[in-house]
């Protein structure tokens, strides 16, 4: 088996890296392997998102690193279970609801916590299933697709009893064994000095994991868990003039019959190379000659159903704000349309020639004698 990978070549970043250039290299590979964004094969994406999850667990963490960098993963190795790291294992919920603030990723999973459909709900480091789970995805269209309307494929989690060891996380013909550190209660004590007093806290077993029970043999379906997670597929239809953040509700019934709850499917819509939005309006920069500028022109300018013919008016300055009048986005609420802007920029010449140059010189000498 191949050594796995060094914690800091999954980031992608250098051994002295900051905490700042840490949050920054797992937020980008948050997005990149979202299993939303990667429908073709989830899993996969799954995989990547728990591997990259569990090197910023400990490269955050300034104790963790600092074992890892001398030791490397046997330093940490006792951080988790023998079945390595899961994610009751993850302890920086917070500081990643800070890094994604409230960008798009922030109620994808539902429940306020930015990751609380992979963690659960977490009270003092213990484990918890949520106790209502809101079904949420993401879908990314382009600028285009957005304007007119798209139907897109869906990938819905959905969490399943592990077939293969009934739910109780263990290799088939073993089972697990009640917690020795904490003696199956899930939590432990800890007294500490304080003046002429003592402060206890109570906290999650750290043998455990909170669950009050050991599993030695873990099961290589579900790795200890006792759960599964599957992905149902449905195709969402996505009206025309959404915008980037908008959600959809989609109800569970006979038109989503492998639905059993309603799903909220948030809009992702990608940057354009050409063309900005701002609401239901878009603007465009467009390049002009100098001379279609002082003189007059009609130009073309590409719009998101096609191409207009603009006109110039002579004397038209850099910088001029053109509008033309329903190319823009559709509107959701009173199907009408916004504007497009377009901004002219006047390009002067860099390299003239010979000829270029005698008649500028004849222009110039003309605008001195008015």
């Amino acid at each position: 088996m191949p050594d796995k990978r060094d914690y800091y070549e999954i980031l992608g970043i250098d051994k002295n890296a900051s905490k700042e250039e840490i949050k920054a290299a797992y937020r980008t590979l948050a997005k990149k392997f979202h299993p939303d964004l990667n429908k073709d094969n989830p899993k996969l994406a799954e995989e990547k998102f728990k591997e990259m999850s569990e090197a910023y667990e400990v490269l955050i963490d300034d104790n963790k690193r600092s074992r890892y960098d001398q030791y490397g993963r046997a330093g940490v190795a006792s951080d988790f279970g023998k079945e390595g790291f899961t994610w009751q294992d993850f302890s920086h919920v917070s500081d990643l609801e800070d890094i994604f603030g409230h960008n798009i990723f922030s109620d994808f999973f539902g429940r306020g916590s930015v990751f609380s459909d992979f963690f659960g709900r977490r009270r003092w480091g213990v484990y918890e299933q949520p106790e209502e789970q809101i079904k949420r995805a993401l879908v990314e269209i382009t600028l285009e697709q957005a304007y007119r309307g798209v139907s897109a494929e869906v990938a819905i989690p959905r969490i399943e009893i592990c077939e293969s060891c009934g739910g109780n996380g263990a290799k088939s013909g073993t089972s697990s064994a009640v917690c020795s550190h904490c003696k199956g209660k899930g939590e432990v004590k800890q007294e500490q000095l304080q003046g002429f007093g003592r402060i206890i806290k109570i906290g999650a077993c750290p043998v455990c994991k909170g669950r009050g029970k050991v599993i030695e043999h873990p099961c290589p379906t579900c790795h200890g868990n006792g759960q599964v997670q599957s992905f149902d597929k449905i195709t969402v239809k996505i009206p025309p003039g959404v915008d980037n953040g908008t959600t959809l509700r989609i109800s569970a019934g006979k038109d989503n019959s492998k639905l059993k709850e309603d799903v909220y499917v948030t809009i992702s819509v990608q940057s354009h190379s050409i063309f900005q939005r701002k609401g239901s309006d878009i603007y465009l920069e467009k390049t002009i000659a100098f001379t279609e500028a002082a003189l007059g022109t009609k130009v073309e300018v590409p719009i998101l159903d096609g191409n207009a013919v603009m006109k110039i008016p002579p004397g038209t300055q850099t910088d001029t704000l053109f509008r033309l009048r329903g190319s823009g986005m559709p509107r959701l609420k009173d199907h009408g349309h916004g504007d497009q802007y377009v901004r002219v920029i006047v390009h002067t010449p860099k390299n003239l020639t010979k000829r270029q140059r005698v008649l500028l010189e004849e222009f110039e000498s003309i605008e001195k004698g008015k």
